[in-house]
């Protein structure tokens, strides 16, 4: 018996489409619990967060009350008006806080106050003596104590610090929280479950009325997804499946859970299963309808590629007639030459017919690569060869430069070889003509460089002379003042002795000492900018240097109204280097800043510090009108300057730039319009390894 032929073609789909509906099947439940998985993740670090937000805003409470005089004077000398005057500001606290309880235990462990002194006045008979909390806190620490659940009261949280007037331990203030306050503040929308030791702390509202872990999840197996991860797939208590998720906190020694329903992924599964069939069988129907068209014309289109492929080797022909063309057997022996090829090596068919192509290279070019590729002709080693360059060798021994390809083809059940040959003597003519055109250019660039360098030296001398002119102006202007100053104060001190007016006398010569101070810290500058390195460096904190400058700077701050931001780290570095030029550099750059603030509205001064295990930075910023890109390209250059003559010789940040480089440091500006930001990196000296 014949079945028709097409059923092996339907079985094959068949199977086809049940393995793919299968394979589609698991992608999607895989993908789906994925889904499901990093969802749990983040409620399960959503809920986390919660809980210690919560938790953290009560561990302040016991430190605060610790801190009342109250509490201190009730436990050094009780009595009853001391009493009352705390249980009310417990209760108070308590009301505002938002907790349970506030209670005050002595150091015996008796109760002192308590928030809830109206309504259980029984509290004060019962001993906190051998509680955990208490404990906790007579040792100094702050106290920290869960209370599971019991049949007779809910699970709470005991917080607690001890209680010190001048070192001397009096009690213990404690905070109680209800489990239920924590559960307050936490996702309702989720399904989660807070457990120790199998016994359940907090859960959300379908699992409220369990007392165990055991009584919510019945059973639990583990799957593995396709990306190695393993996922629980639990059973609950009402019959419901869903995907468990669990982290235990290791500080308190609780175990969150949160639990996802499996049903939307069984849904997923259903529709996918239904995509996945429906589509196999259009797949299906269109794959009968492609073969039934297929077997119709298969024949003919058999018979249509025997002429193309004809057709196609007389095309291959007439399209190359431009070039050399050349058919060898496996010997490598000359079998057909077209007109082009033996126009290029100057033979004729009847004379080069049968011959080897080595004829037609250049015998010192045939001995390297070109015979390795000819020499593996007729065996299985062959490589086809496109576009090399090579040598060729014409009739009368002239040579020219060619490219040579070579493949293999198929003809008359045989294996034989087309080499095709382009002459690229007019390429290599023109290469050489580029190439004396670029040594040619190389030339005038060498020529143009050196005159450029000629002028830069001539710029750089002027610029060294324009320097030296505004060195002399404003030292000229700087020490002029004070030597005008002198003659004419020295001129009243002579007139002050004929009169024998000794108090103005001593103002005058006060006068002239301030004006030889001056002129002695202008040339203090230009010997410091003269003799910039420094002998002797030794581990020194660059913190310790600017708190000694902000310090200095105070009062400067305080009379321009300048706000201050400076948050100092709390770390000992080391760099390289001496105290006073430190000094010098934090001076510098904070008087600058602060006389960029001389006219802005509402002044701000930050000092910011970056640290890294290499290097650390010191940052310097004003809200000042900024510096202009010119002047920021000529801000370290000496005796340049952007105040008022009289006011500076510009040797300030070239005397920092100095210092910072002879560190081994370096030093950047960065500014705009209402920024401008100094930044100084020095580098660490590292600690040895312990």
């Amino acid at each position: 018996m014949q079945f028709p032929r097409f059923v092996p073609l339907a079985l094959l789909m068949l199977v086809l489409s049940l393995i793919g509906t299968v394979l589609v099947n698991q992608f999607v439940r895989n993908w789906a619990l994925s889904d499901l998985k990093e969802s749990g993740e983040n409620q399960l670090l959503n809920i986390i967060s919660q809980t210690r937000t919560e938790l953290a805003d009560y561990k302040y409470l016991p430190f605060l009350i610790s801190q009342s005089n109250d509490v201190a004077e009730l436990l050094r000398n009780p009595s009853p008006d001391k009493i009352a005057r705390v249980s009310r500001y417990l209760e108070q606290t308590n009301l505002v806080a938002g907790s349970t309880a506030l209670f005050i235990l002595d150091a015996q462990g008796r109760a002192q106050a308590f928030s809830h002194w109206r309504e259980q006045q029984d509290f004060y008979a019962v001993s906190h003596r051998q509680q955990p909390y208490f404990l906790q806190a007579l040792e100094g620490q702050q106290g920290f104590q869960l209370v599971l659940p019991a049949a007779e009261s809910d699970g709470a949280v005991y917080l607690s610090a001890p209680v010190y007037m001048k070192s001397q331990l009096l009690g213990v203030a404690t905070v109680r929280l209800d489990l239920t306050l924590l559960q307050a503040g936490l996702d309702q929308t989720s399904h989660y479950l807070f457990s120790k030791a199998g016994q359940l702390l907090i859960a959300s509202k379908p699992f409220q009325t369990a007392k165990q872990f055991q009584d919510v999840v019945l059973k639990q197996r583990t799957d593995q997804l396709y990306d190695g991860s393993e996922i629980r797939l639990v059973t609950l208590h009402n019959g419901t499946r869903a995907v468990l998720q669990s982290v235990t906190l290791d500080d308190l020694g609780w175990q969150v859970s949160v639990l996802n329903d499996l049903r939307e992924v069984g849904r997923i599964q259903r529709n996918a299963t239904l995509f996945s069939l429906a589509f196999c069988i259009v797949i299906s129907l269109l794959v009968f309808l492609l073969r039934e068209r297929q077997l119709k014309h298969i024949s003919r289109r058999e018979t249509q590629q025997a002429l193309e492929r004809s057709e196609a080797r007389q095309r291959d022909i007439i399209n190359n007639a431009h070039v050399g063309m050349i058919t060898l057997d496996n010997q490598g022996c000359i079998l057909f030459i077209n007109p082009m090829a033996m126009q290029q090596f100057g033979v004729s068919m009847a004379r080069i017919k049968g011959t080897s192509i080595a004829d037609l290279i250049e015998p010192d070019v045939y001995q390297g690569v070109m015979k390795r590729v000819l020499d593996r002709l007729g065996s299985r080693g062959f490589a086809p060869v496109t576009a090399m360059e090579t040598v060729g060798k014409r009739s009368d021994g002239n040579t020219f430069p060619m490219l040579f390809s070579i493949k293999q083809i198929e003809r008359d059940a045989s294996v034989n070889y087309l080499v095709t040959v382009i002459d690229i003597t007019p390429r290599k003519r023109l290469e050489r003509a580029l190439q004396q055109a670029n040594d040619q250019l190389e030339d005038q660039v060498q020529q143009r460089t050196l005159a450029l360098r000629e002028a830069q030296d001539e710029l750089v001398q002027a610029e060294k002379m324009a320097a030296l002119g505004r060195m002399s102006s404003a030292v000229v202007h700087e020490l002029n003042q004070p030597l005008t100053a002198l003659r004419t104060y020295i001129a009243i001190c002579r007139q002050l002795i004929e009169q024998q007016q000794t108090e103005q006398l001593d103002s005058s010569l006060e006068q002239i000492n301030d004006l030889i101070n001056r002129m002695a810290v202008l040339t203090r500058q230009l010997k410091t900018f003269a003799y910039q390195k420094p002998r002797h460096l030794s581990p020194v904190d660059p913190l310790l240097a600017l708190d000694q400058v902000v310090d200095l700077f105070r009062g400067r701050l305080q009379q321009q109204q300048i706000e201050l931001y400076y948050p100092r780290p709390d770390a000992e570095l080391q760099v390289s280097g001496d105290s006073a030029r430190l000094e010098q550099i934090f001076v510098n750059l904070i008087s600058n800043g602060c006389d960029a603030l001389a006219d802005v509205a509402a002044p701000r001064l930050e000092i910011q510090i970056q640290q890294t295990t290499e290097t650390v930075t010191i940052e310097i910023r004003d809200n000042g009108k900024g510096i202009d890109q010119q002047s920021q390209a000529q801000l370290f250059e000496p005796f340049f300057t952007t105040k008022p003559i009289g006011e500076g010789l510009g040797l300030g940040l070239p005397i920092v730039r100095s210092i910072v480089q002879d560190l081994g440091g370096a030093i950047r500006v960065n500014s705009r319009p209402g920024h401008t930001c100094f930044s100084v990196t020095l580098p660490l000296i590292r600690q040895p390894e312990e």
